[in-house]
């Protein structure tokens, strides 16, 4: 299914070439898809009034964001203003979501990964509407699974059924692959994507560690939860790194305003 889907993608694309001028954007190559036109014709105006009331200039939109929980069932969408902050653009709900709570391990699993990854593919002629890819397996998940197929394949996608993927509905994978697209035509080459399996505060990690089942996420979980309360604290990105144990290392937003004074 893989391989028609991108042999099909490769045709269009080599289609779109002989038609266009030699200096083309990224945006306008995928509005030449038709889902993708068709879904620009509907809601760029409203990613327009979004912008407007969020006072985040148009022609800079970009260094954009998305967080999922899994448990909340919530995703959302964070766009860098010209102050250096994340202001929350959008949420929305995420339609489908299969597995439990807890990292994916291996092939098959039909687990939803918990980490940091970033956007890795763009597919306007998805199975499900329109997709985005994430970047599983990570740095983190190669060296924590011992699995010897760990799986791949992720995608934040349309429709409301998922194997392993966050499904958004038609109609939502809509918004999120133009903002996608526009950071990426605006110079944004890794669009970041963090999936936790709830909002990671204290009160959260204290009920989920209680239950035996979920107890051996703790390690991983206590990592995950020490970048999201960075992100918390002062809306603004840590670095993201992966130590040689394979954990999350961190570099604080804060240190990075301190050294430019």
């Amino acid at each position: 299914m893989k391989l028609i889907e991108y042999t099909f993608l490769f045709l269009c694309f080599v289609s779109c070439l002989a038609f266009m001028p030699g200096n083309f954007s990224f945006e306008e190559v995928q509005k030449n898809f038709e889902r993708v036109n068709d879904a620009y014709s509907r809601k760029e105006e409203y990613v327009k009034m979004k912008c407007r009331s969020k006072e985040i200039p148009e022609e800079t939109f970009g260094n954009l964001f998305l967080r999922a929980f899994k448990k909340e069932e919530m995703m959302e969408i964070w766009v860098q203003k010209p102050d250096g902050k994340y202001v929350k653009f959008n949420e929305f709900k995420i339609y489908a979501m299969s597995g439990n709570l807890g990292p994916k391990r291996q092939q098959g699993d039909c687990q939803v990964p918990e980490g940091f990854y970033y956007i890795n593919d763009f597919n306007p002629v998805s199975n499900y509407h329109l997709s985005l890819g994430v970047s599983y397996p990570n740095e983190s998940d190669m060296v924590l699974s011992t699995a010897e197929h760990k799986g791949g394949d992720i995608y934040i996608h349309g429709a409301r059924a998922s194997a392993g993927c966050l499904a958004m509905s038609n109609y939502y994978i809509e918004d999120i692959y133009i903002y996608a697209v526009k950071a990426k035509t605006n110079g944004q080459q890794k669009i970041p994507v963090q999936i936790f399996p709830f909002k990671m505060t204290t009160e959260n990690m204290n009920y989920y560690l209680r239950f035996p089942q979920l107890s051996k996420n703790v390690k991983l979980w206590n990592n995950l939860a020490e970048g999201y309360r960075m992100f918390e604290k002062t809306n603004r990105l840590p670095e993201v790194y992966v130590g040689t144990d394979g954990y999350y290392q961190f570099i604080d937003p804060a240190s990075f305003s301190a050294s430019s004074k």
